[in-house]
């Protein structure tokens, strides 16, 4: 043992600088010495005022997930910076060795710890159980002091202050997990059973069935009879001018009347069912038929398609851009034509998914001109409220048969049926 090891000698040292305390002499003594840095800021700690005004102001306490261990420890960091005020402090990486190298434990009280506990509540479970154990005393090595049994109490309440609020979260949490399972098994149990069909706008065919009808006898609908309910004009005009820009600006209402091929509500049309189908009808000038291109669709209220087609009489008359499945005439005359078209009964189900009902016709006679990008007319047929209980009229007819489809006295035609 060396002689500065012998308890019972006194260890030489030299004689303090003029100014030095006593605690220095003896911190020297007994081998504790401390840096000069860290004892000055100890013999400035509580000059400061424990009141830090102001300092948590525009600290953000937001909800949400729970945080990563380097996440918590970031913010840690910052309300133990925002705590110590202006005092002079010893930057240390841990979030722990930082508190205890600069004694910040000693400002934490109720209003610190109430914060705290807020900000405790986003921690995970080991950075919880570190800073809990810290603020409930800890270890000796971790204490200032022996506390008092009411100090001791006080730490056990913020303790579970801590734990209350991060069983809330973890509560708050598995209900909204078991909110959205159910919404889930929901709807996934009302898609599977169907949607109870309440549209009294659907498209409806007349029914096929009748009890003077023998099972097997070939029904005879008779010829195309036009519901006034279901006729519509094609009397919207849609013009779009080529060039730059946005659609909405290069939108005209009005084009010269040498640009069209046919004039707004020339064009009538309507829906009959035939060979188990449905067929639209539809009716023009003399002539429109020899540039036309006929775009179709059946669509539900929120004008989702179930189908769409083509006709034009000759190839390339329709833009390759124009979406749809081409068809050949069901009928076809000079000045009349009649397309098929699935028209869906009840409720359908999309390809894309979600279901309705077919609840409108929609007809475009689409032109080409220079310098325009769209130039149509269109219309749409569809079952008013009032008339809910309009049934898509049938007719019967064979291949060859010549068809007449009256609309009024002056909108008349005459088409061959062809399939």
């Amino acid at each position: 043992m060396s002689e500065t090891d012998d308890p019972g000698e006194e260890i030489p040292r030299s004689k303090p600088p003029e100014g030095e305390s006593d605690s220095t002499e003896i911190s020297q003594t007994f081998g504790t010495e401390v840096s000069e840095g860290h004892r000055r800021r100890r013999a400035t700690f509580f000059k400061f005022s424990s009141e830090q005004s102001g300092a948590f102001d525009s600290f953000q306490l937001e909800t949400g997930n729970q945080w990563t261990e380097n996440e918590a420890d970031k913010r840690i960091r910052e309300f133990l910076i925002r705590l110590a005020g202006d005092r002079e402090l010893v930057h240390e990486s841990n979030p722990v060795e930082f508190a205890r190298k600069n004694d910040l434990l000693l400002l934490f009280g109720p209003e610190e710890e109430a914060l705290f506990a807020k900000l405790a509540a986003r921690f995970p479970p080991e950075t919880l159980r570190i800073w809990s154990e810290l603020l409930g005393g800890g270890d000796s090595s971790d204490s200032f002091g022996p506390r008092s049994r009411a100090e001791r109490q006080d730490e056990k309440a913020i303790a579970l202050s801590i734990k209350k609020a991060f069983r809330r979260r973890t509560i708050t949490f598995l209900a909204v997990v078991a909110l959205v399972i159910f919404a889930i098994l929901f709807f996934r149990r009302l898609a599977d059973e169907g949607i109870i069909d309440d549209s009294s706008q659907a498209l409806r065919f007349a029914s096929q069935e009748s009890a003077s009808i023998l099972e097997g006898e070939i029904t005879d609908f008779g010829p195309p009879i036009v519901e006034p309910s279901l006729v519509a004009f094609a009397d919207l005009l849609v013009a779009l001018q080529e060039g730059d820009g946005s659609p909405e600006d290069r939108v005209r209402q009005v084009v010269s009347g040498n640009i069209l091929k046919v004039e707004p509500g020339e064009i009538i049309a309507t829906v009959f069912g035939y060979n188990s189908g449905g067929q639209v009808a539809l009716i023009g000038p003399d002539g429109w038929l020899s540039e036309a291109c006929v775009r179709v669709s059946v669509t539900d209220d929120e004008f989702r398609p179930f189908d769409v087609v083509v006709f034009e009489l000759t190839e390339g008359l329709c833009s390759k851009e124009l979406s749809g499945r081409k068809v050949s005439p069901t009928c076809l005359g000079e000045n009349l034509l009649i397309v098929p078209l699935y028209i869906p009964q009840g409720e359908a189900t999309h390809p894309e998914g979600g279901s309705g009902w077919a609840e409108m016709i929609r007809i475009g006679y689409e032109m080409k001109a220079p310098g325009w990008e769209t130039l149509a007319l269109r219309g749409t047929i569809a079952v008013g409220t009032q008339e809910g209980q309009t049934e898509i009229p049938l007719f019967s007819g064979q291949i060859g048969d010549e068809l007449t489809v009256s609309f009024d006295e002056l909108n008349t035609g005459n088409c061959m049926l062809m399939q």
